[in-house]
């Protein structure tokens, strides 16, 4: 039988602390969209941190912190400006409303390459229960669903407008929700 050196051990410990540091640097999951020759993506580091990050050629040229829960991400020309604008569903509380809930942010990319708020969401029309983009219509619409005060689900429909997002209509169909 043949020995083992102590410096194949040494070795393989080292490939298997490099593989582990790998796997447990990289962000939990990555969720992007291709725009103007860049990327831009959200990186989940893990439930309460995540990184909305613009590169272009493999060199970041912008990113933002999110220190909160993510529960969606979207994109869509949301102001008629021929640039993608980033939607983002955190959990988080806010000033005048401290419960951690869902909320709504917007961000733009300020001259084509610098991530910046547009809108971060304190309150829709409802209680915020998800959100998507509709890339179809231009400008793109925001279609949230949210909760009613008699608990029943309605679809909700915004167009980004200035200093926010301006309600259109709400859907006339409700969903009742068993408790």
């Amino acid at each position: 039988m043949e020995k083992t050196s102590f410096s194949q051990y040494l070795y393989v410990s080292l490939f298997l602390l490099a593989v582990f540091l790998v796997v447990a640097c990289r962000p939990a999951t990555t969720e992007s969209f291709q725009w103007d020759g860049g990327v831009v993506r959200l990186d989940r580091i893990n439930d309460s941190l995540s990184y909305l990050r613009y590169e272009r050629n493999g060199k970041e040229l912008s990113s933002w912190r999110l220190p909160y829960p993510v529960y969606r991400f979207d994109w869509g020309d949301v102001n008629d400006d021929s640039l993608p604008e980033i939607a983002v569903g955190v959990i988080k509380p806010t000033r005048f409303f401290p419960v951690p809930e869902k909320r709504l942010f917007l961000f733009k990319l300020f001259h084509g390459k610098h991530i910046r708020p547009l809108w971060l969401g304190s309150h829709v029309a409802y209680h915020l229960e998800d959100f998507r983009i509709e890339r179809d219509s231009v400008p793109a619409l925001i279609i949230t669903t949210e909760r009613m005060s008699d608990d029943s689900i309605v679809s909700v429909f915004y167009r980004q407008q200035g200093f926010g997002i301006k309600f259109l209509r709400k859907s006339d169909s409700c969903i009742a929700v068993k408790k």
